[in-house]
């Protein structure tokens, strides 16, 4: 009889920004990762609005964070005395996915050294189609 075990470990995953520490899902669910990846799929996120990437980036905190940490988070977005920034948030969005395996399919927009990532559906962990959204796009240039 052939027997295997599926199990994953799952790690605690958390950051820090300023004071404030803030905590992620150990793992985001498969069915979850795919629909968010098809409300997004064949999006041109070089067209759309400020305020339309901005609610790819919150539907991106909403799958990863907990509730407090994400009610904490985006209420330091519109924080003016403790605020987080577009690059603090390109910086968290793209680390929160490498923690669940993913990788975006273009550079950070704030980074400029290094090469290209090679294109999506390349890596042996795959890609869905709402991973380039976290880091193609700066919130602090509209388009």
């Amino acid at each position: 009889m052939a027997k295997k075990d599926f199990s994953k470990p799952r790690e605690l995953i958390e950051f820090t920004i300023d004071q404030d520490t803030f905590h992620a899902h150990p793992g985001i669910p498969a069915e979850t990762l795919m629909e968010y990846g098809a409300k997004f799929e064949g999006a041109d996120m070089e067209k759309s609005t400020v305020l339309e990437k901005l609610a790819v980036y919150k539907d991106a905190l909403e799958l990863c964070l907990d509730g407090p940490s994400f009610q904490r988070f985006t209420a330091r977005l519109r924080d003016t005395t403790n605020p987080i920034d577009g690059d603090q948030l390109d910086q968290v969005l793209t680390w929160l996915f490498e923690q669940y395996g993913l990788r975006p399919t273009q550079p950070s927009v704030a980074s400029s050294d290094g090469p290209s990532l090679p294109d999506a559906g390349t890596g042996s962990t795959g890609s869905i189609p709402g991973e380039v959204l976290i880091s193609e796009v700066s919130l602090v240039t509209p388009s």
